[in-house]
């Protein structure tokens, strides 16, 4: 993708993320100096739709992300965050005080968290209430959906050990992992994005998961987790 599409994708997505409405070339115009005159930002837009970055919810509207759009932000979050400083949470992760740091993790960030200690065959998890707020709802099946994932996490994670399976997460050492959709390793529900990072403590794998809408805040809660 050329450096220009890249910059007008990435401008949309975070402006969507931060709003909830979609985006036009003219509210890019008046926001973002890229170069040129909306009529070209209208065609760079036109492009990315093509490509299967945005869409239209309806006509004439501006544009939103699409579970792709959704990837190739959270690739360039991935890719260019720097590690964010924070004494606190690394030293709740080094006392591997799980529930303090969760309970950190998860209501600076407003999502729901899941820290899975599987040495220890325990799973924590906690901010499901910020999780339903924080949803775009269309219909209840899609609370139901969200809810029943939650409740069916700890099995998720831990049964599949317990029957000598791979755990449904990849278990790469300190490697951050972007799921958008039903692509999620531990959530079923296509509303959802899912920000996985695993450890290794004392000989064991520790994997942290943030779980959220898919306009969640990917830069922060990248930051966040390069704390640990």
């Amino acid at each position: 993708m050329r450096q220009r599409s890249a910059e007008i994708l990435e401008a949309v997505i975070e402006r969507f993320i931060n709003t909830g409405e979609p985006v036009s070339s003219a509210v890019l115009y008046e926001s973002h100096d890229f170069g040129i005159k909306p009529a070209m930002i209208r065609l760079e837009l036109e492009a990315l739709e093509e490509d299967g970055f945005l869409k239209q919810p309806h006509h004439s509207a501006g544009r939103i992300p699409t579970d792709r759009g959704y990837e190739f932000f959270a690739e360039r979050a991935l890719e260019f965050q720097s590690a964010r400083i924070d004494g606190d949470m690394k030293n709740l992760f080094e006392q591997r005080a799980w529930r303090n740091l969760l309970s950190e993790f998860s209501s600076e960030l407003k999502l729901l968290g899941v820290i899975a200690d599987f040495a220890n065959n325990v799973v924590y998890k906690t901010g499901l209430e910020s999780l339903v707020e924080n949803l775009d709802w269309e219909n209840r099946n899609e609370i139901t959906a969200v809810i029943r994932d939650f409740e069916g996490m700890d099995e998720c994670l831990l049964q599949s050990t317990k029957n000598g399976k791979d755990i449904p997460c990849s278990l790469e050492q300190s490697e951050l992992k972007v799921f958008i959709g039903k692509k999620s390793p531990v959530t079923k529900s296509d509303n959802l994005s899912v920000i996985e990072g695993n450890y290794m403590v004392l000989g064991g794998i520790v994997s942290i998961f943030a779980i959220g809408p898919k306009r969640m805040d990917y830069k922060k809660t990248i930051r966040m987790f390069r704390d640990f």
